[in-house]
């Protein structure tokens, strides 16, 4: 799940709640290089890499030879004695204005383009701080070559950025800004960004339908890839196809547009969730309402990567690890996608190898990314928070789904089964691998040229087959966009129960303005292909291995916190009334740290078992419940655990534990205790007091007619657990 902060968390199951979409489109061209930066002289500590960065915050105020910038009120930070720790500062001319603000030469700054096919609009963003002044008088240039193909003159501007569009200028190799006069006098020429091609931010009122769809396959057996489907405001024909001075032309596939929704947070400010990064593609645009709206399709990076055919050098080797062919899958993109990708740490580097360049050169990238995560046991997303190809292993958290936040309940229905997997090595042996359900009609043929050995495709029939069986959960709710694709979520069913599932499809979408009827798929399988058997122990003692089993895998639970307990109700003498309210509420009480492993043990080993007590609820205000104490099994130990937020969820059996603040924790979970609920207002009056000689207004009295209600204690903690699970040994799998 994304990470957000408290405020956010409430907010967004809050009702009322009021959430917005956010666009950040660049249309400028994906294979854009840019050139160095020219100029009549530039101050030593510009950096012209800042020029296309796209950050546009005001500079940081630095004291310099201008007039009025070098004060001793603190206004203005000296420069360090390495200009590189300065960021933010964009670029300046050498050349300082005279005391009119006009140069006694003009001054120039040109960036150099390379492959642009087109330009059809421009922008140049100056410093939007008051003090540093904006150019006056200036001339914006686009050039191919040396020859000039759009000038444009500017006289008496007091603008921080502008935009040029209306012009068509193929194959364009600079884009050069001319000064002759500044706002202020004694001043450089401040330049913060240069942008060719469109870059927007589109707020809420622009959309009128929004749809962002994000799916993921953790078997590696097909490629689902997000998309977002919206259609915007076209009054104004930007958009025009059969408009050739509009920008229209510029539209190509691979240009990105960034996604985010805004949750607006009980400080009235918003607080944005990044949906991801999507690009153009192909064809995937359609205009009605006589062109009033502009509908655009867009997908995923997986989704631009799918069909295309992967290319390779013959003289070149083939990469060797995971992270190496996640790179030269995205660079089938270009040169500007080389870094778009992101592994794991531990599996990064884990070896992954073709035999022969004709079993890989070809094929489709979207076979490959499936091929390569499949070998080195991990599963491929696009990252919501940075928009790259990711390869990752399943991890085992998630947020907490409330009935409150749904739409109506969840429905669950049989997942898949399947009858056998079949691998085909790379030398051509075949290995058949039972599947979860002999009865069933489905068989599955897997050729992948990186497996090469028995051993390696076992272990890729392990996380196929973890993904049959059991069940298959649909929610529709209000949404939550830091949910993510392959989150383990918990949904509670009442104030004891709860059940888990991972999140395999999600839809946000937007209708009349708002995010609502949002429906997910959640994946429920029995995963009894990774750890068939498991016990879980509520009760302190000893416990013995099966026989036959050597290797243990362990879930140790601390026992829960308890719940802090309530404030009073209050009732008070206000401004001119009287202030009464609700007690805070008691902080709810955390689930316990969370240690699991991976244990050898003998065969009928036996295991001394203690089960820590659950924490206290505090018995007066102010303070937290105590904590849980802490569960052992032989010398292992849930302090070396850690604190799950949202509660943990085992992901071999969908089993929840430690979750905070549950109203009626059951014993043997490790759930954090209900914080108390806080107290009842009280009520009061407030009396005029007269002047028993003149019968004059003197003051005011106030008096309680009712005592506000004290604080409630919270829930205690529940005891600890030790969950035990053995592995399923059979013909194929071991």
């Amino acid at each position: 799940m994304i990470a957000t902060s408290p405020e956010y968390q409430a907010a967004i199951v809050g009702s009322p709640r009021r959430v917005e979409i956010l666009a950040i489109v660049d249309l400028s061209d994906p294979d854009l290089v840019w050139g160095p930066v020219l100029s009549s002289g530039l101050a030593p500590w510009s950096k012209p890499d800042e020029l296309h960065n796209k950050e546009f915050e005001t500079p940081p105020r630095l004291a310099t030879l201008e007039w009025g910038r070098w004060l001793l009120d603190g206004s203005f930070d000296g420069f360090p004695a390495d200009y590189s720790e300065v960021n933010g500062v964009g670029v300046a001319t050498e050349a300082v204005s005279g005391s009119s603000g006009a140069f006694s030469q003009p001054v120039f700054i040109r960036q150099e383009l390379e492959h642009v096919h087109v330009l059809q609009m421009l922008s140049i963003f100056f410093s939007s701080d008051p003090l540093d002044g904006v150019p006056e008088d200036f001339v914006v240039e686009v050039l191919a070559g040396e020859q000039v193909y759009l000038s444009k003159e500017y006289t008496g501007s007091t603008a921080t950025e502008i935009s040029i569009t209306g012009f068509t200028v193929y194959d364009p190799t600079a884009i050069r800004l001319t000064v002759t006069k500044t706002t202020l006098p004694y001043r450089r020429v401040r330049v913060m960004e240069i942008l060719p091609g469109l870059y927007e931010r589109w707020p809420s009122r622009m959309f009128a339908t929004f749809s962002c769809v994000q799916q993921g396959e953790f078997s590696c057996l097909s490629l689902p890839y997000g998309s977002v489907t919206m259609a915007i405001d076209n009054k104004s024909r930007r958009f025009e196809p059969r408009r050739k001075d509009g920008i229209f032309q510029s539209i190509e596939e691979r240009q990105a547009i960034d996604v985010y929704i805004g949750v607006r947070l009980a400080s009235g400010s918003y607080e944005h969730v990044r949906l991801g990064l999507f690009y153009m593609a192909g064809d995937g645009w359609k205009t009605g309402d006589n062109s009033l709206t502009m509908q655009w399709y867009l997908v995923d990076i997986i989704g631009v990567l799918t069909d295309r055919s992967f290319l390779w050098l013959a003289e070149e080797d083939l990469p060797t690890t995971l992270g190496g062919w996640l790179e030269a899958i995205v660079l089938q993109l270009g040169e500007n996608f080389r870094y778009r990708y992101s592994a794991d740490p531990d599996y990064i580097d884990k070896p992954v190898t073709a035999k022969k360049q004709e079993d890989v050169v070809g094929k489709k990238c979207g076979d490959l990314i499936r091929w390569v995560c499949q070998a080195s046991g991990t599963w491929p997303r696009a990252d919501a928070e940075t928009g790259k190809l990711c390869a990752e292993p399943l991890w085992n958290q998630g947020n907490q789904i409330t009935l409150a936040n749904l739409v109506k309940y969840p429905t669950m229905g049989a997942n898949r089964s399947l009858a056998a997997l079949i691998f085909t090595l790379s030398d051509g042996t075949e290995l058949v691998i039972s599947g979860n359900s002999t009865s069933s009609e489905d068989t599955v043929r897997i050729v992948n040229p990186f497996l090469h050995t028995a051993e390696q495709a076992r272990a890729a029939a392990r996380l196929i087959l973890a993904q049959y069986g059991g069940n298959v959960l649909e929610t529709t709710g209000r949404g939550d966009p830091s949910s993510e694709i392959g989150d383990v979520d918990t949904i509670q069913l009442d104030e004891s129960n709860a059940t888990t599932a991972r999140r395999k499809s999600q839809t946000i979408q937007f209708q009349g303005g708002v995010m609502q009827n949002c429906p997910s798929t959640l994946l429920q399988a029995d995963g009894s292909y990774l750890w068939e058997n498991f016990e879980v122990i509520r009760e302190s003692g000893s416990w013995r291995a099966p026989p036959g089993v050597r290797q243990l895998r362990l879930v140790l639970g601390q026992g829960g916190q308890g719940g802090g307990h309530g404030e009073d109700g209050y009732v008070r003498e206000g401004w001119d009334t009287v202030e009464a309210g609700y007690g805070d509420p008691g902080q709810d009480g955390q689930g316990g740290k969370i240690w699991y492993g991976v244990i050898d043990c003998n065969e009928e080993q036996e295991f001394v078992v203690h089960l820590g007590a659950g924490g206290a609820a505090a018995a007066v205000k102010g303070v937290p419940g105590a904590k849980g104490e802490h569960t052992t099994f032989g010398a292992y130990s849930s302090a070396n655990g850690q604190v799950y937020e949202q509660g943990y969820t085992d992901i071999a059996n969908g089993q929840v534990f430690a979750r905070p603040g549950v109203e009626a924790p059951l014993p043997g979970t490790g759930d954090g205790g209900k914080g108390g609920r806080g107290g009842d207002p009280g009520a009061g009056i407030i009396y005029e007091v007269y002047d028993k000689e003149t019968g004059q207004v003197v003051g005011t009295r106030f008096e309680v007619t009712e005592e506000p209600g004290p604080g409630h204690k919270g829930v205690d903690g529940a005891t600890g657990f030790v969950m035990v699970t053995w592995e399923k040994v059979e013909e194929g799998i071991k």
